[in-house]
């Protein structure tokens, strides 16, 4: 039988264990812009509507972020400040491929 190499080895320290878990779990990694754009939902489209559609996906090779609606009302508000709200998401850190957005 043969030993444990780790038999011998002193115990990680806190601090090494944390960094272990969050490399693990992928925390404290960089957002994916479909990430941000979910965290500034609220920013980006306003009190009024943020509980009313919300981002569905994000086609980056095309640069296209699909926004589904509640409503017609609320899609063709949306569309009124469809190029505000462009430029507001291409202010977020990494998201400035989106370059269209298809309200429905």
């Amino acid at each position: 039988m043969a030993d444990d190499p780790k038999k011998g080895s002193l115990p990680l320290t806190m601090k090494e264990v944390v960094e272990l878990a969050w490399e693990n779990w992928g925390i404290d990694q960089t957002s994916s812009p479909e990430q941000v754009i979910s965290e500034n939902w609220q920013k980006i489209v306003g009190i009024k509507f943020a509980g009313k559609c919300a981002p569905e996906r994000l086609v980056e090779n095309t640069g296209t972020l699909f926004i589904k609606t509640a409503s017609g009302p609320v899609k063709q508000e949306l569309g009124f400040d469809k190029k505000k709200i462009l430029k507001r998401i291409q202010k977020l850190e990494g998201c400035g491929l989106v370059k269209e957005l298809k309200i429905s």
